[in-house]
C-alpha cells in the first residue's frame, strides 16, 4: 500500500491574488500570497517528516460550510502555489520531489466538499506513487 499524508491549510478561501476570479491585484500582493502558501506547505511537510519521494499524487479538498456555487477551476493559482511548496525545483519548497513536473507529481486538482458545521479550510493529501 502506498504511504499517504494529509495536512490542513487554514485558509477559508484562496488567499488574495490566488483566485482566478480575483480582480487584478498588484503583483506584490500575489507574490506575497504565493510565498506565504509555499512556506506554509513546506513547513507542514517538514513537520510531518515526509521523506523525499520519487513521485507523488496531490489531492486538494476545499471544505466549505455553505452551498454557494463555487468553481474548482478558479483555484488554479492557489493550487500552483501548493504544488510549488511541495516540489519546486527552486524557491521556497519542501523539495519532496525534484520538481512539480508530471514525471514527479500527479496533480489531481481541487474538489469541493460541503460540511454543514465545518470551519472552511483546505485539506492537502500527498500520496506516494510507486511503480
Amino acid at each position: 500500500m502506498n504511504r499517504q499524508w494529509t495536512f490542513t491549510l487554514g485558509y477559508e478561501r484562496a488567499p488574495k491574488g490566488l483566485n482566478a476570479n480575483d480582480r487584478p491585484s498588484h503583483w506584490a500582493v500575489k507574490h506575497a500570497s504565493t510565498q506565504n502558501v509555499r512556506l506554509f506547505v513546506s513547513t507542514e511537510i517538514r513537520a510531518l517528516n515526509i521523506p523525499t519521494l520519487q513521485k507523488c499524487r496531490v489531492d486538494v479538498v476545499w471544505v466549505v460550510n455553505t452551498r454557494h456555487r463555487r468553481d474548482e477551476d478558479n483555484l488554479a493559482p492557489f493550487l500552483k502555489a501548493i504544488y510549488d511548496g511541495i516540489g519546486a525545483d527552486k524557491g521556497i519548497s519542501a523539495h519532496l520531489v525534484p520538481d512539480d513536473a508530471p514525471q514527479y507529481m500527479e496533480k489531481v486538482g481541487a474538489t469541493i466538499r460541503y460540511e454543514k458545521d465545518a470551519q472552511p479550510h483546505f485539506e492537502v493529501t500527498i500520496t506516494e506513487v510507486t511503480g
